[in-house]
């Protein structure tokens, strides 16, 4: 971080004392009370951080003196990959979706005073597109449309749909409003023939509530190149960090509290902020909009749209707040706006953001946003902008959503992909691996010779070299650039984050500044320049070229992989040899005198990887000392082996294991592996999707140090689902459990007394050498394996210490977790994990005790529960699993009436195929 610049530069020690000074915002703050409580009232109204650092008097002054810079950038233009789609649409819309679509189709406002007028037009609208709206574009026009009693709900109703419809063009309802407000605009859905909602738990509703409509789909939020553009937005302008928008304590109160996490930590980090307060012409101190005082020297009155835009462009990080927290599909459409301008998002919680934009921060603590800022890196933060820019607009361009909206409604769609032809003068095996494992899709190499063969099928050619690795989402990067800019050419830079900053996501005039042709990427090249690499070398010098970045490449020498270079059908990468790799950890440990080692079990799931777990432990301040082991479970997406490999690469204390393609069905086996791989005093778990919570795993091995004869520490969790829940283990342990000596000391009725409820392992430290002795290994393919761990930790060991306090973050709603993707083959998991389970209770006696305390209430919540969620033609399947579960259970007399309802309708099903 030495050569880091300004805007990646922190004063640690300040940041460190406001830590120690402030304590974490209370759950129970009320909107007027101060930020930093508790602290004086004097601090309330003068607060120890403040914007002022540009000799400035207020918030409102300091963007002030930005805007002259702000308004030099570039304007945002539409890309050359996705071009004006010729589409018309007749539109009832706010003016926050209009622009998102604004440019790419002709869009015909409709008001109730001109909706019969593009009816009368030659040419008709290809779609007539009525979204939930509470006042329309100019404020008015559409206000009360919510109001299914308004004039204007039934002129709409009644009138104006139906009389698109007789003209033969779809109508299309879009409830961009849902789910709180489903209720005020399910009348326009009624009305409608196809309809649209942002989040997909409201399906079901529609379902139930229109019976007319021809197709209902999920339509997320997109961006639109025209107005959130990452061109020019490097380096920054500012390091000014903001938010814009309300602050609704009394109508979204989760909202507030956890936003408050967001601002208070970067006002403790000592980075400029500044609040556009979206309600600042009202009156003052309205509860109902008021930020808490402690925020008043941040906040400057609303700015105009186009203002902001240019601000989010101008400046790395913004935030961005979620008042929807349990969906999947729906969230802000700031979180995408955001990443579209090359800048760094810290949000509020949502489910949806944290499965698909990992590299958005979670805002979990004060002390948690403080503390990533704090240790973010200029290289760690172009990274995560770069995955914000590829992710958003490969999946999230507005012409992707028209694409959408045309396929179901019948209308001829526009183009939203592109196809990639690779080019070398030397076509290697290991160039071709590269490219047919990229994320954006599989990319054929050919040779310069079969080039001229090939002209007209291709839209994108990627000239490369075997002098360089391509990592999987290289194509990815070139593809997206064409869908933000005009440019016919790309390049990727070379170099570090510091040295080619100045260059990146700007236009140059010739190769000058981009000489490495085996870098670039061209749309569509002329004949002529087809000829030869020469002839395209000529072409470049004069070209207009794009320079995105640096990232997703390095050179052949510098390439650390295992991936074999066969080709064929020879496997995606070799594995690695056990014994040899705990020969490296064991002298690796011993060299950089590492303490702890933290076991992260890996499979398909790179950006969690980056950008959850790893990112948790580099701010801990133990990071140096841990021996982070990554091991990947036969991982089939290469994008996960790169991260991997590269994390590895890039850090002397991390170790990287490679199974061998094909995952074994869990975490088991790699928690195994990781197990035995460590040779640090003290270990512990953490899955790639979930974080260390401040600097939790440093107080338990420090706990540990001082208390030689404990086996292990553990502490809380806090669990994120539909809301933030701190799980209190400790409390829960210190009940049940006699304590002696400052310790907790099990003996054989322990787990009865604790009633079998487990802690998870990632909320554990453990005395490496004592883990080792027990011989325990996690059933390798099971699901809910690293609970059962715990319990037969906690069965053999003797003395515990307990740490009052949330050590890690565990994330219960990630999408594509496998405990959220319910099947049959669910539950054949969870019979790997009971067979070895009940076999493991009836060896030590504890089986009556099991079943006395902990099978129905886990039976009938679990996998009952899970039952219910199996898709409807695979839940017989699913549910002669579970009754093979109960059965591993022998002779129980089942005593919950729901259980025994299940475990009888199968006997009744099987006497009346019988008969």
């Amino acid at each position: 971080m030495s050569g880091a610049p300004h805007s990646v530069r922190f004063r640690l020690g300040q940041v460190r004392r406001r830590l120690q000074q402030f304590e974490e915002v209370s759950s129970g703050l009320r909107p007027r009370t101060s930020l930093l409580e508790p602290v004086s009232s004097a601090e309330v109204t003068a607060p120890v951080s403040t914007p002022f650092v540009h000799d400035v008097r207020d918030a409102r002054e300091l963007f002030e003196s930005l805007l002259p810079q702000l308004r030099q950038l570039p304007a945002g233009e539409m890309g050359i990959s996705r071009p004006h789609t010729g589409l018309r649409i007749a539109i009832i819309s706010d003016k926050f979706l209009f622009e998102s679509f604004e440019g790419l189709a002709d869009l015909v406002p409709v008001t109730p005073r001109n909706w019969e007028e593009p009816l009368q037009q030659e040419r008709l609208p290809d779609i007539l597109l009525v979204a939930a709206t509470w006042r329309g574009l100019n404020e008015r026009s559409w206000r009360g449309l919510s109001n299914p009693e308004s004039n204007r709900r039934r002129l709409t109703v009644e009138e104006i749909m139906p009389a698109y419809r007789r003209r033969g063009i779809p109508v299309v309802f879009y409830g961009k409003e849902d789910p709180p407000n489903y209720s005020s605009f399910v009348g326009l859905a009624q009305a409608a023939d196809h309809i649209f909602t942002t989040a997909a738990e409201m399906i079901p509703h529609y379902e139930r509530d229109c019976p007319q409509a021809q197709s209902i789909d999920v339509l997320p939020f997109a961006v639109n190149p025209l107005v959130h553009s990452p061109i020019g937005s490097r380096p920054a302008v500012s390091d000014l960090v903001h938010f814009a928008g309300s602050w609704l304590p009394e109508k979204y109160p989760q909202r507030s509290r956890y936003g408050m996490w967001a601002l208070s930590g970067i006002a403790l980090s000592d980075r400029p902020l500044v609040i556009f307060d979206r309600n600042s012409d009202l009156f003052l101190g309205d509860p109902r909009y008021a930020f808490p005082t402690g925020y008043a020297p941040y906040i400057a009155p609303a700015r105009d749209r186009e203002d902001l835009m240019l601000l989010q462009r101008g400046t790395d990080i913004a935030v961005n707040l979620n008042s929807v927290v349990a969906s999947q599909t729906m969230f802000a459409n700031r979180v995408l706006e955001l990443q579209a301008t090359g800048t760094m998002v810290i949000s509020s919680y949502n489910q949806g953001v944290n499965s698909y934009y990992p590299q958005v921060h979670i805002a979990n603590s004060t002390r948690d946003v403080a503390a990533m800022l704090e240790s973010l890196t200029l290289e760690e933060l172009r990274r995560i902008q770069g995955d914000g820019i590829r992710k958003v607009f490969s999946d999230d361009h507005g012409v992707n959503r028209l694409a959408a909206i045309c396929r179901v409604a019948g209308v001829p769609e526009p183009q939203d992909h592109e196809v990639v032809l690779a080019v070398a003068e030397d076509p290697t095996p290991q160039l071709a691996r590269d490219l047919q494992h990229q994320t954006h899709s599989a990319v054929e190499l050919v040779s310069w010779d079969q080039l001229p063969q090939r002209r007209g099928d291709f839209d994108i050619l990627l000239p490369v070299s075997p002098h360089r690795r391509y990592s999987p989402t290289y194509v990815a990067d070139h593809a997206a650039s064409y869908a933000y800019s005009a440019t016919a050419a790309s390049h990727k830079l070379a170099g570090d984050a510091e040295q080619t900053d100045r260059l990146a996501h700007r236009r140059h005039r010739g190769s000058a500044d981009l000489p490495d042709l085996s870098l670039s990427s061209w749309w569509r090249p002329a004949a002529e320049q087809l000829a030869s690499p020469e002839a395209l070398r000529r072409h470049a010098e004069t070209a207009e070229i794009y320079a995105i970045d640096h990232l997703g490449h390095r050179s052949a020498e510098d390439a650390i992989t295992v991936s074999t270079p066969t080709p064929g059908d020879a496997p995606l990468y070799r594995g690695d040899d056990l014994e040899q790799k705990a020969a490296e950890c064991q002298a690796l440990v011993e060299e950089l005198d590492l303490k702890l080692a933290v076991v992260v079990p890996i499979y398909n799931n790179a950006d969690h990887l980056r950008h959850k777990a790893f990112q948790s432990l580099r701010r801990s301040r133990s990071f140096e000392t841990m021996h982070v082991l990554l091991v990947n479970d036969g991982s089939t997406d290469m994008h996960t082996v790169d991260t991997v490999d590269e994390l590895a690469a890039a850090w002397p204390n991390v170790t990287a294991f490679h199974h061998a393609p094909g995952g074994s069905g869990s975490a088991s086996r790699p928690r195994n592996t990781g197990l035995a791989l460590s040779f640090t005093e003290f270990v512990t778990y953490l899955d790639p999707d979930d974080e260390e919570y401040r600097d939790g795993y440093s107080v338990l091995m420090e706990a540990l140090e001082e208390q030689p004869e404990a086996e292990f520490a553990v502490g809380d969790m806090i669990r994120w689902r539909s809301g933030r829940k701190h799980m209190h283990y400790v409390s829960h342990m210190e009940r049940h459990i006699e304590e002696r000596d400052g310790l907790l000391r099990p003996t054989r009725t322990s787990l009865r007394e604790l009633g079998f409820v487990p802690v998870s392992i990632e909320a554990v430290v453990a005395r490496t050498s004592w883990l080792q002795s027990l011989g325990l290994a996690q059933p390798v393919g099971a699901t809910g394996q690293d609970t059962y761990f715990f319990q037969q930790m906690l069965y053999y060991s003797t003395a515990i210490l307990t740490v009052p306090k949330a050590v890690y973050t565990y994330y219960g709603a990630v999408d594509t977790s496998i405990v959220n993707v319910v099947s049959p083959r669910y539950f054949r998991k969870y019979l790997i994990l009971e067979k070895d389970r009940t076999a493991w209770l009836q060896e030590t006696g504890l089986m009556q005790d099991y079943r006395d305390t902990r099978l129905e209430p886990f039976f009938r919540s679990w996998y009952l529960g899970k039952l219910n969620q199996v898709p409807a033609d695979q839940r017989e399947e699913a549910a002669a699993v579970v009754r093979e579960l109960a059965a591993l259970y022998g002779d129980h007399d089942w005593q919950d009436p729901d259980i025994r309802r299940f475990l009888q309708s199968d006997e009744e099903h099987v006497k009346e195929i019988a008969r």
